[in-house]
């Protein structure tokens, strides 16, 4: 059944549609566990990016916002739409642990004029956006509590993870990376560690 059908329906026998469709989304929401209110900023959308990535997302507003299945891995979450950029909100040096105790970070991008579709998904190196924090935190005023990372930002930095990248922007992102850091030293063992990590996305392909 298509969106479509169903409100074709849910309009025909309901004087209220919008009530009945909030509701039962809010009797998923808590037929799946979840404890937040669904209406929670940002809640739905991490539902969503989670169902994505295939995530367990956070059952609370507390801690991370999703993990792997298992448990065993921690994941944040960013969201903006397209042309916007991706905040961190209420981060200071003295908590920077809210970064650190993360395996990953998900930026996420939806449509500038549908904002509920998910239109691409880049997955970034801790290390990484730990870093360009420290440096943003250096930079920022007292009063500021927040950080912002843009789109391009992230495209240098992170790698395309929904939709599923093709074999030819797979390999044009490691020559990119390869073009940033030629002018680097690195070491014989990290190449090796990139090209390995080149072969084993293209085999996934």
């Amino acid at each position: 059944m298509t969106k479509e059908q169903l409100l074709a329906i849910v309009e025909e026998v309901e004087s209220n549609p919008v009530q009945l469709l909030v509701d039962t989304l809010n009797l998923l929401k808590n037929k799946e566990g979840f404890e937040q209110d669904l209406l929670t900023p940002g809640f739905i959308k991490e539902w969503m990016v989670s169902n994505i990535l295939g995530h367990s997302c956070h059952k609370t507003k507390h801690g991370p916002d999703a993990t792997s299945f298992d448990g065993t891995e921690h994941y944040e979450y960013l969201s903006c739409k397209e042309g916007g950029s991706f905040q961190l909100d209420r981060i200071h040096e003295g908590n920077l642990h809210r970064i650190e105790r993360n395996n990953a970070f998900y930026f996420a991008q939806f449509n500038k004029e549908d904002g509920l579709k998910c239109q691409k998904i880049w997955k970034g190196d801790t290390e990484v956006v730990l870093a360009e924090a420290r440096e943003k935190i250096g930079r920022m005023s007292e009063s500021s509590k927040h950080i912002g990372f843009s789109e391009e930002w992230v495209s240098n930095n992170c790698e395309v993870v929904y939709p599923k990248p093709t074999t030819q922007e797979i390999v044009d992102n490691f020559n990119k990376q390869y073009e940033s850091d030629k002018d680097q030293t690195i070491t014989y063992e990290e190449w090796h560690r990139r090209r390995d990590e080149l072969a084993k996305k293209l085999e996934k392909i």
